[in-house]
């Protein structure tokens, strides 16, 4: 696919994304959708963050055990809202309730192959169709099996963003796998997502990782995950997501 002039000249919008709890009843998948130019200012907050907290690796919310390093998660959940509220970030969100999936068809399709589908719904219907007649976008996804197909399908996407949403040629310009040590906003999208599956499978409210999800609920403004956004909602965006 040609890349037109207008769309080589277009500023950029990278997306930072991570999937949750895929072998609960409840998977969560999402992310941050930052400008081009705002990028390494919040990289080099969350680094910050990350070292006066004591967080010697990353924020990840499989390790997180409260105690000591509770303000620090605190910390960066407060920035990330803040960002959002402000518009300088948007953090959309899918949540899709597994018990109503075939994983296991004929054709070979596993968890991983689902997340890699929901994946395709949120790059189409969320990053395609919100930016990508103006921007150009870059995705990150944290590596995994559970992105390996969508990040080979990126013309695709591009030729389904043109078609059904307007969007410019060549839209998306990567999709990629990255490491999650590599990008802080990976590890906020990592804690984010993993304290909204956290509420929505219902686990034990009084631990740490229970009381950093609530905190996450709060900071948010949501009264509950349990429903969508509305459809006009372009910052802080929450879609249940239906197989077809």
């Amino acid at each position: 696919m040609q890349i037109s002039p207008s769309a080589k000249s277009a500023p950029s919008l990278s997306f930072f994304g991570d999937a949750s709890s895929k072998t609960s009843n409840f998977m969560v998948l999402g992310g941050l959708a930052v400008s081009g130019h705002r990028q390494q200012e919040i990289e080099d907050k969350i680094a910050d963050i990350r070292e006066r907290g004591g967080i010697r690796r990353e924020f990840h919310w499989k390790e997180y055990s409260g105690g000591e390093k509770e303000a620090a998660y605190h910390e960066l959940i407060k920035y990330t809202f803040n960002l959002v509220v402000k518009k300088h970030a948007a953090l959309h969100v899918i949540i899709s309730d597994f018990r109503k999936f075939d994983h296991k068809r004929e054709d070979g399709q596993t968890r991983d192959t689902s997340i890699n589908k929901i994946y395709w719904n949120l790059c189409e219907h969320r990053l395609a169709s919100f930016y990508g007649q103006k921007r150009a976008i870059h995705i990150r996804l944290d590596a995994g099996n559970d992105c390996s197909d969508i990040c080979n399908m990126r013309a695709q996407l591009c030729a389904t963003a043109f078609k059904k949403h307007n969007a410019k040629p060549n839209c998306i310009r990567t999709i990629e796998p990255m490491d999650s040590q590599a990008s802080g906003l990976i590890q906020a999208a990592d804690v984010l997502v993993g304290g909204i599956a956290s509420q929505m499978n219902q686990n034990r409210a009084d631990t740490p990782k229970g009381r950093l999800a609530e905190f996450i609920r709060r900071s948010s403004g949501q009264h509950s995950w349990s429903a969508p956004t509305p459809r006009k909602a372009r910052f802080l965006t929450v879609w249940h997501f239906k197989e077809i």
